[in-house]
């Protein structure tokens, strides 16, 4: 029976994970598209991301509550796939923070490029429909304001980048603490330590088989 419930949780694993995949190509298509402002289909497609990698999470856990519980009916290579969906998970997570700050950091680009032309084109409307030109003091008034609204726009990026650096030393962070729990969950299991030497042993012993079968072929090549 539990080896039945840890099939169930690991073909749930792996449609979600399919459908994540998805869902990040159709994402990462939005960094092309050089819109100022988020769409409802790219609001759509991050909630759908985000509530996949959520049941994801949920998954695992079940995953490692059945390794923890059902350890003698569990053989190393389920374990071994419970540890390829954990790090699976880990992965989609990060792709998806570099996708989101990629779309940001272009849009906040596209945005000052965008405020700072428009500037020009009101400037230059403004000397076109004046007829003795304008007086000195609103001129320098002008271009103060602009000055001021390219700084806060410049402002906003360097905040966007504090931003992204902060996100990706708290995703860092929450990477190593789910590893770190991963490894604690494993190394309580019984007999697990006693897996991982059987499997090294056994991955020594196919290396040298391999070696002794890849030196007679030179002989016997060199001798004939």
């Amino acid at each position: 029976m539990s080896s039945q419930t840890f099939t169930q949780a690991r073909s749930q694993a792996l449609s979600l994970e399919k459908q994540t995949e998805q869902l990040l190509s159709k994402f990462s298509q939005f960094q092309t598209l050089h819109n100022l402002d988020s769409t409802p289909d790219e609001s759509l497609i991050i909630q759908q991301i985000t509530d996949l990698l959520t049941r994801r999470d949920d998954v695992i856990a079940k995953m490692n509550r059945i390794a923890t519980m059902q350890t003698s009916n569990l053989s190393t290579s389920k374990l071994q796939q419970f540890a390829r969906h954990q790090e699976k998970l880990n992965d989609d997570k990060m792709s998806f923070n570099n996708i989101s700050n990629r779309i940001t950091e272009e849009r906040n680009k596209n945005n000052l490029l965008f405020h700072v032309q428009n500037d020009i084109n009101v400037h230059k409307q403004r000397e076109t429909n004046s007829n003795g030109g304008i007086n000195a003091n609103d001129y320098i008034l002008e271009e103060l304001e602009r000055v001021n609204n390219v700084s806060n726009i410049a402002d906003r990026l360097l905040q966007g980048a504090f931003n992204t650096r902060d996100e990706l030393l708290n995703q860092r962070q929450y990477l190593n603490n789910a590893q770190s729990k991963i490894l604690s969950s494993l190394q309580s299991i019984p007999g697990l330590n006693v897996l991982i030497s059987k499997i090294n042993t056994r991955r020594k012993r196919d290396t040298l088989i391999l070696a002794f079968v890849i030196a007679l072929c030179i002989l016997v090549l060199f001798f004939v």
